[in-house]
């Protein structure tokens, strides 16, 4: 795949995710379970998958071991990251996630040091603290209140997605490159979602549709459609051709866009203003550290200059 395909990947993903945080975000507050609405967004995406079967997704190929991974990374998609980061999103607000989840790089980067058994440089870790610091900034544990405290839960919801997350992406990786990641994708997404619906079938079906909000059909839409559908094929995708570190520096560019994106619905009526979405000076510091850290963090060390040759004589 070229360059430029590539960065045309990176650009969708990154304002698809934006759009997440802030439409995910009227579905998760609309539908009253969370578990409902995962479920119901992992029935759609798979409908959506299974619909492009034999044409844009291939048949699968798999081995019985391959099959096993693929339900592996099923379970941490549907149950384990989809459904927290919903638990999560409806509590927070939508600048916090995007902060959180432009950690990706750095979880990433720690995860794979820590398989391959190589310790972290000094840069490393410094942007580690930095990264850390920003998040802090950006949540401000010191601030007590009804209202923070809801969110703050919000907020540890949506940093256990991203630990789960970040495993996916590194887990991923093998699979994507040994075989098609379109058909990866289905299949994880498919699997994930056969294994919740045991836990999820009951709420989804006591759910009153008729008392669900336009906004939350639409941001249901939005996460089948774009985010469980589109957002997880280019992101197989990427994996195939780049580093998983490499593909999670699309994460960085999540916290401007979703503040670009709340600003300009803002500004046509169609969300809160910017300021109750927590969109202040320490949300831009805390923005500009974790970028700082995540930097650090993909900073690789220069080479050291080869001894030069012998003297022509």
């Amino acid at each position: 795949m070229s360059k430029r395909l590539l960065y045309l990947f990176m650009v969708l993903h990154v304002f698809g995710a934006a759009a997440t945080y802030v439409l995910g975000r009227h579905a998760a507050r609309g539908f009253p379970s969370p578990a409902a609405l995962t479920l119901a967004r992992g029935l759609g995406s798979s409908l959506l998958l299974a619909a492009l079967f034999g044409t844009l997704v291939p048949r699968p190929r798999f081995t019985p071991r391959a099959w096993l991974q693929v339900l592996g990374l099923g379970v941490l998609l549907v149950p384990l990251n989809q459904f927290a980061f919903l638990l999560g999103l409806k509590e927070t607000v939508p600048g916090h996630p995007a902060v959180i989840y432009a950690m990706t790089p750095v979880g990433v980067l720690l995860l794979q040091s820590w398989i391959d058994r190589r310790a972290p440089s000094r840069a490393t870790l410094l942007g580690v603290a930095a990264a850390l610091a920003g998040v802090i900034v950006v949540l401000r544990p010191w601030v007590h209140g009804p209202d923070f405290a809801q969110v703050r839960r919000g907020d540890l919801w949506i940093l256990l997605g991203l630990l789960v997350w970040v495993v996916y992406t590194v887990a991923a990786r093998p699979l994507v490159r040994e075989h098609d990641a379109r058909t990866v994708t289905a299949w994880s997404l498919i699997l994930g979602t056969v294994v919740f619906v045991p836990f999820a079938a009951g709420p989804l079906l006591a759910t009153d549709f008729a008392a669900v909000p336009v906004r939350a059909w639409i941001g249901l839409g939005w996460l089948a459609a774009v985010t469980s559908t589109i957002m997880m094929l280019l992101w197989n995708r990427m994996l195939r051709d780049l580093e998983p570190v490499e593909v999670a520096i699309c994460a960085n560019a999540q916290p401007a866009a979703t503040a670009l994106l709340v600003g300009l619905l803002a500004a046509a009526g169609l969300e809160a203003s910017a300021e109750s979405q927590d969109f202040g000076p320490l949300y831009w510091i805390g923005t500009l550290l974790v970028i700082t850290g995540v930097t650090l963090v993909q900073r690789r060390p220069r080479k050291p200059l080869a001894p030069p040759g012998p003297i022509p004589q």
